[in-house]
């Protein structure tokens, strides 16, 4: 709400001319300034000497996969299995003689 009023004031008051949406811009820019100024400290995660020779590596590491990219990936090895079972039926009835897996059920 408080943004959409800093907007409106900025519009209507500052380049529409209005001294009403002027003296609530500067309301709310105020109440702006004051939440800038008493916003919290940023938190220290981990502080150390380092000795001589010692050095800190910070590293970002590229993110893994998303979600819809996996399904793909996993979509498309099933698919591959899937091809190269048929096709492997389909090489094997040319000769005369049964795929891996029938071989050995029928054994």
């Amino acid at each position: 709400m408080l943004a959409f009023l800093r907007a409106r004031a900025l519009n209507r008051g500052l380049l529409g001319g209005s001294k009403m949406w002027v003296g609530v811009g500067a309301f709310v820019w105020t109440l702006r300034l004051f939440q800038w100024l008493n916003r919290p400290e940023a938190s220290v995660i981990y502080r150390d000497k380092l000795g001589p020779g010692e050095a800190v590596v910070i590293r970002h590491q590229p993110p893994g996969p998303t979600r819809r990219q996996a399904k793909k990936a996993a979509k498309r090895a099933r698919q591959d299995t899937k091809d190269a079972k048929r096709a492997d039926r389909k090489a094997s009835r040319g000769r005369g003689e049964l795929p891996a897996d029938e071989a050995t059920a029928a054994a």
